[in-house]
């Protein structure tokens, strides 16, 4: 085979291999926290053109990440609601998928725990395939992302193999019509 067929050959396969990947997503935290708590949820646009979201609370109105990490309106929060204190942690264990730091509301007992968790809220996006959308995590009677016997790393990863068979197959096909009418003594 040609060097320069060779680095296509290996670029498709690497491409390939990449694009197969799953891509998790997820709502926005803040604007979850701000809404689940009957507050209204905007976003302005900065002069560098970034967006900063904002949690309004009747006449207050808080940076809404610095709502959910509890540094504004305690009084507001989920915590304070619920008669408990609330305080910002660092450690990716308490804050799960909201990141390394978040706010926490101290229960009776001193523990801490992740103020969405603690209400309940899960911003993982709706699955959805062909006409049906659910969100695995509140309906027990989704037919998407229910558990199975099988791996989760072992579907992409199957995908990924095949999609890299089929590219190196048509690329093998390509070479060999390419060299079909060259005379053997000329072929690389």
């Amino acid at each position: 085979m040609a060097t320069g067929f060779k680095k296509v050959l290996i670029f498709l396969i690497v491409a390939a291999g990449l694009l197969a990947l799953p891509a998790a997503a997820m709502i926005n935290p803040a604007a979850g926290y701000c809404t689940a708590l009957g507050y209204n949820y905007t976003e302005k646009a900065g002069a560098d053109g970034s967006m900063t979201g904002y949690c309004t609370m009747g006449s207050q109105t808080v940076d809404a990440w610095q709502f959910l990490y509890g540094n504004v309106s305690t009084e507001k929060s989920y915590c304070a609601v619920h008669g408990m204190q609330v305080k910002t942690v660092e450690d990716a264990s308490v804050c799960g998928m909201i990141g390394s730091r978040c706010g926490a509301c101290v229960q009776a007992d001193g523990s801490v725990k992740e103020v969405t968790a603690a209400m309940g809220l899960d911003f993982r996006e709706k699955i959805c395939s062909g006409s049906i959308c659910c969100d695995p995590a509140k309906d027990a009677t989704c037919p998407i992302g229910q558990e199975s016997s099988v791996p989760d790393w072992m579907v992409p990863a199957i995908i990924a193999l095949l999609v890299i068979i089929v590219i190196a197959c048509i690329a093998y096909f390509f070479q060999k019509k390419k060299n079909a009418g060259v005379p053997p003594e000329k072929k690389p």
